[in-house]
């Protein structure tokens, strides 16, 4: 899943995913509670799937020959929609939550996470600013 330990012991204390006891101090976490803790944080991947099965089906439905690569990119204009509403998560991330994470965010995630949310605010102020020249082209 690309995370780090610290991460995913705060997942456990948070019960987004639980681990169970196994020989000694070793935990297991079962496969299919990882699998839908994945799909909840990388729901793009989850609703790609979907399309592509309902393309599938519905190729299948009309006689028509079934295409069985799928399209790993969707076009821009579903990207950036998908983008947003990941994105409006943050409403309900308070102060609180963003500090407990970075305290437990090693030291080596300081560069890699820094770097993620800077790129990330470029983005969406130019976002910004795309919809305030369209705003003022419509209000003229």
């Amino acid at each position: 899943m690309g995370i780090d330990r610290v991460t995913l012991d705060q997942w456990v204390r948070d019960g987004r995913i639980r681990a169970y006891k196994g020989v000694g101090r070793d935990s297991f976490f079962k496969s299919a509670e990882v699998e839908a803790l994945y799909k909840s944080l990388h729901p793009e991947a989850a609703l790609a799937k979907a399309i592509a099965e309902d393309e599938l089906d519905s190729a299948s439905a009309k006689g028509q020959p079934v295409q069985l690569t799928v399209r790993k990119k969707q076009d821009p204009q579903m990207r950036v929609y998908l983008r947003l509403q990941a994105d409006a998560k943050w409403y309900d991330t308070s102060e609180t939550d963003i500090l407990t994470w970075f305290r437990q965010l090693a030291p080596d995630g300081y560069e890699r996470n820094k770097k993620n949310a800077d790129h990330t605010i470029k983005k969406l102020q130019y976002l910004v600013s795309l919809i305030e020249e369209a705003q003022k082209k419509v209000d003229a």
